[in-house]
């Protein structure tokens, strides 16, 4: 059986290192880098199934790797371990599902490989549930993660624009209790403006129904002479 791969990134490179015996030990293949810039060096040739990074790091925070890494690989798990201090500073700058959950320092070795090894066995599910959407047509994206209590996977469609009919549909599917000129007057606008729908469906969790309209120019002049408007 091949080994799971790990990447590890820490600028302190005593953890790294212990880290990577830890892992090794367990028969993982390991890597280390010691930032940001370094560990997407490593990707372009290592795929790793876990990221496993530090938060405080010069040049690039932990999340901001993260982010990076989820965009080339959808399917790595990604965490943080990190100095409990970092905790609030970590939540705030990361979206639900972006970290599988911070892990602190310092660890207990026996508690984090188990941590792990259980992580690895819900990722083969995570690759089915993202597989279908994963070569979509255009204008459907989707990512796949884990929170705390679910695996998520987010389907997002934007373009192209959905026809009024379809958009009918879907909005009806989602807010059916609207009544019948309801659902058309929402159609119709977005329809006349060029609007987009989103949904976001989580596995385990609610499913929501996002819908864009545009402002146009003319419309958002009172705001902008009075000062007041949407963030």
């Amino acid at each position: 059986m091949e080994a799971f791969k790990l990447l590890v990134v820490d600028d302190e490179p005593q953890v790294a290192h212990a880290l990577r015996r830890l892992f090794r030990r367990e028969g993982f293949d390991v890597q280390v880098a010691f930032n940001g810039n370094e560990a997407l060096e490593r990707l372009k040739e290592f795929s790793p199934d876990i990221v496993l990074t530090d938060f405080r790091m010069p040049g690039m925070t932990g999340s901001e790797l993260l982010q990076r890494v989820k965009r080339s690989h959808p399917l790595a798990l990604r965490l943080i371990i990190s100095g409990y201090a970092d905790f609030k500073s970590v939540v705030a700058s990361v979206n639900d599902g972006e970290i599988c959950r911070f892990i602190s320092k310092p660890w207990d070795d026996a508690e984090l490989v188990t941590y792990l090894k259980s992580l690895l066995r819900q990722r083969e599910t995570m690759a089915q549930l993202y597989a279908p959407f994963r070569a979509a047509q255009p204008g459907v994206s989707a990512e796949v993660g884990l929170s705390d209590a679910a695996m998520v996977l987010k389907v997002q469609m934007s373009d192209p624009a959905f026809p009024a009919e379809q958009a009918l549909s879907i909005i009806e599917r989602f807010a059916g209790v609207l009544a019948a000129d309801s659902l058309k007057m929402v159609g119709g606008l977005l329809e006349r403006y060029g609007g987009r729908l989103s949904f976001v469906a989580e596995v385990g969790g609610p499913q929501r129904l996002r819908l864009e309209l545009p402002v146009r120019a003319e419309e958002a002049q009172p705001s902008e002479r009075s000062g007041v408007g949407n963030a």
